[in-house]
C-alpha cells in the first residue's frame, strides 16, 4: 500500500526530530539549572547539602528518603548510591516496615511541586512526631510546606505538574508534566554522589563492592 510506511523510515522522519527536540529542551533545563545553582547564593545551599548528608554517612546516621510517583523512582536511584558510599537507607513508601525516625536520622524530601498530598501528608507525620538531625527538600516551589519545613531547600527549575502551560508554548508535550523536575534532580542528585565519593575518598572499585549484584 502506498500509505503504508516502515518503522525505520518513521524513525528517520518526523518522529526521529520530535525525539531530539525533546532531549534538547531537557539539555537546555539542565543548563539553566546549572547557571542558577552555580550562583553563589545557591550554591552555598547545595554545599550545606553535601556537608549535611557526608555527616550522616561518617556518623552512620540513617537516611529516610521519601518521594511519590515518578520522583520516587528518582530517590530510589540516589538511594542506591547512598547504599554502595556505606549509608543505612529507608525508603519511606510504607511506615509499617522501616524503623522510626529519630533525631539522630536524615531525611531527604523530592517534589517537583511542593504539593504532592501523600508526601505532604507523611512529611508533617514525621515533624509532628520526631524532629530529625536534619530535613533536606528538593522542589522548584520552595514557598510550599515541603520547602518552607526543610533545614536545607534546593530549589531546581523545571516544569513540574502544578505549573500553568503556556498555551503558546508547543515545547511541553516534549518534557510532559515534571519530566524537566525530575530529569534535573536525577542528574543533581547523582552529582551530589560524585562529590561525597571523592570527599570520602572512594574509588569506583570501592563503590563496586557494595554493589547487591557484584561478583
Amino acid at each position: 500500500m502506498a500509505n503504508k510506511v516502515s518503522n525505520e523510515q518513521k524513525l528517520n522522519g518526523k518522529e526521529s526530530e520530535i525525539l531530539f527536540q525533546s532531549m534538547d529542551v531537557i539539555l537546555g533545563n539542565l543548563r539553566d539549572n546549572m547557571q542558577h545553582l552555580s550562583k553563589p547564593k545557591h550554591f552555598s545551599h547545595t554545599k550545606k547539602f553535601i556537608d549535611m548528608v557526608y555527616n550522616g554517612l561518617v556518623k552512620k546516621r540513617k537516611f529516610f528518603l521519601l518521594a511519590s510517583g515518578r520522583s520516587a523512582f528518582i530517590l530510589q536511584c540516589f538511594a542506591t548510591r547512598l547504599v554502595h558510599l556505606g549509608a543505612d537507607v529507608y525508603m519511606v513508601t510504607n511506615l509499617g516496615s522501616i524503623p522510626a525516625l529519630t533525631n539522630e536520622d536524615i531525611l531527604i524530601v523530592l517534589s517537583g511541586s511542593g504539593t504532592t498530598s501523600i508526601v505532604v501528608s507523611l512529611l508533617k507525620n514525621y515533624v509532628n512526631t520526631a524532629k530529625p538531625f536534619g530535613i533536606i527538600s528538593i522542589t522548584s516551589h520552595p514557598e510550599t510546606i515541603i520547602g518552607r519545613v526543610a533545614d536545607i531547600t534546593i530549589k531546581l527549575k523545571g516544569r513540574t505538574k502544578r505549573d500553568k502551560v503556556d498555551l503558546h508554548d508547543d515545547t511541553a508535550i516534549l518534557t510532559p508534566e515534571g519530566t524537566m523536575f525530575e530529569i534535573a534532580a536525577f542528574v543533581y542528585l547523582d552529582g551530589i554522589i560524585a562529590e561525597l565519593a571523592i570527599k570520602m575518598g572512594k574509588t569506583n572499585q570501592d563503590m563496586l563492592r557494595k554493589h547487591s549484584e557484584n561478583i
